[in-house]
C-alpha cells in the first residue's frame, strides 16, 4: 500500500468519529424531543433568560477525606440559604482513595449528592473497566456507608475526563445510572456561550475533544458537558477549577476568577454554571477564602441558586419560571427521602399536644 493511500485510509479512520453523529437525525425540540424524557443539545433554552434561574453546581472530585468536614461545613453550612429559604447543595464524586464512607452519610442527609468517580482513580477506556469501576465503588459507598442505597446514587464521572465512547454510556445505562459528567466542552472565549445539558437521543452533537466521544443514540440518557472555565485574564481553558496554567495568584485573584466566569453565564444565556474541582484545592487558605466570598456574594443574588447535579438536571426535566421557582419541588425543603418532618415541625407538634392535654385537664378542674 502507498504511503498516500495509508495517510487517506488514517484520515478517513481519524475524521470518522467526529462526524458519526451527523448521521443520525436532527433533534427538534417539542417534535421529536418530548420532556422529561428527552432534551436537545442547544446553546439557547426555550425559556426567556430572564426567566430562568441561575444555577450554580459544585462537583468536587475524589476520595472524601476527614479533614474536608471545615472546609464543607464553613462553606455549605445549613445557614447559608437560597432564595427559597432553602440550603444550598453540592455533588460529591467519590472515589476510593482514602474515602471516609461513613461521613457519607451525614452530607447526604444534609442534602450534598452522592456520586460516583471509580475505585482506583486511573483511566477507564473500556466497557469492562467502566462497569467493574462504577459497580465496584457504587457497591462500597452502598456497603460501607450503610445507609446509601442505589437509588440515591445517580451520576458518574470519569477519572481525567476520559471516558469509554458509546461503551461507557451502554454500561451506565445497563448499571441504572441517569447521567455522566465527563464529556468536556471548551469555549474560546469568556463572551461565548456555553451548552446546555442534554440527553443523548440524537448523540453527541458537539466537538469531541476527548477521545472518545459517544457517537451513538442512547435514548433518556443526559450528559453535563463539563464547561470549561476561562483562566483569570481570559487567555487560555481551564477543564477544573484547579487545572489552570495561568493560574490566580491571591485570593482577590481568585475571586474575581470565579466571579468573572459566573457574571459571563448570568448574562450571557443563563446555561448552569459549574465549577468542577477536586477536593484537594481547597488545601490553600487563600482558596477556602476566595470560595467563601464567591458564595457569599452569589447568594445576594435573588435569582441564582447553588444546588447540587441532580436537582439541576430535575429543572431540566421540568423547566420551572423564576416566578413560580419557590413551588417547584425538588428544589423545596425536604430531606432527600422526602419527608417534610423537621426538628421545629417535631417541637411545635409537641407543644400543641401540651397544651391541648393541659386545656383539657383544666376544663375537667373547672367544670367536672
Amino acid at each position: 500500500m502507498s504511503t498516500t493511500r495509508t495517510i487517506r485510509l488514517t484520515v478517513v479512520c481519524v475524521l470518522f468519529p467526529l462526524s458519526i453523529s451527523s448521521f443520525l437525525p436532527v433533534c427538534n425540540q417539542g417534535e421529536n424531543c418530548l420532556l422529561p424524557d428527552c432534551f436537545c443539545s442547544t446553546f439557547n433554552h426555550p425559556l426567556d433568560p430572564k426567566e430562568i434561574p441561575q444555577i450554580v453546581y459544585f462537583g468536587v472530585d475524589d476520595g472524601v477525606k476527614p479533614e474536608a468536614e471545615a472546609y464543607y461545613n464553613r462553606l455549605f453550612g445549613q445557614e447559608r440559604k437560597n432564595p427559597n429559604d432553602c440550603p444550598i447543595s453540592m455533588t460529591l464524586y467519590v472515589s476510593g482513595e482514602d474515602t471516609d464512607y461513613l461521613a457519607l452519610n451525614e452530607y447526604y442527609d444534609r442534602g450534598f449528592e452522592i456520586a460516583v468517580h471509580s475505585m482506583s482513580h486511573t483511566v477507564i477506556d473500556t466497557g469492562e473497566k467502566l462497569r467493574a469501576e462504577a459497580k465496584g465503588q457504587r457497591d462500597n459507598i452502598i456497603n460501607l456507608s450503610k445507609n446509601i442505597t442505589e437509588d440515591m446514587i445517580h451520576g458518574w464521572r470519569s477519572p481525567y475526563l476520559r471516558t469509554a465512547g458509546d461503551a461507557q454510556i451502554e454500561v451506565l445505562q445497563n448499571l441504572s445510572f441517569a447521567y455522566d459528567v465527563s464529556l468536556l466542552y471548551t469555549r474560546k472565549t469568556m463572551t461565548d456561550i456555553n451548552p446546555w445539558p442534554f440527553t443523548l437521543d440524537y448523540g453527541w452533537t458537539l466537538s469531541c475533544e476527548i477521545q472518545p466521544c459517544p457517537t451513538n443514540r442512547h435514548p433518556g440518557f443526559w450528559v453535563v458537558p463539563v464547561n470549561a472555565m476561562r483562566d483569570y485574564g481570559d487567555w487560555g481553558a481551564c477543564r477544573f477549577l484547579d487545572s489552570c496554567v495561568n493560574k490566580p495568584l491571591s485570593m482577590n485573584q481568585t475571586y474575581k476568577y470565579i466571579m468573572d466566569n459566573f457574571r459571563s453565564h448570568y448574562h450571557g444565556n443563563r446555561a448552569p454554571f459549574g465549577i468542577h474541582m477536586h477536593a484537594k484545592w481547597f488545601n490553600k487558605a487563600e482558596h477556602v477564602e476566595a470560595m467563601d466570598l464567591v458564595i457569599h456574594d452569589l447568594l445576594e443574588y435573588d435569582d441564582v441558586y447553588i444546588v447540587n447535579i441532580n436537582q439541576t438536571l430535575e429543572w431540566m426535566k421540568r423547566p420551572t419560571e423564576l416566578q413560580f421557582i419557590e413551588r417547584f419541588r425538588p428544589w423545596r425543603c425536604t430531606s432527600q427521602s422526602g419527608s417534610i418532618i423537621t426538628f421545629h415541625g417535631i417541637l411545635i407538634f409537641i407543644l400543641a399536644v401540651l397544651g391541648i392535654g393541659f386545656y383539657v385537664k383544666l376544663m375537667s378542674k373547672l367544670f367536672g
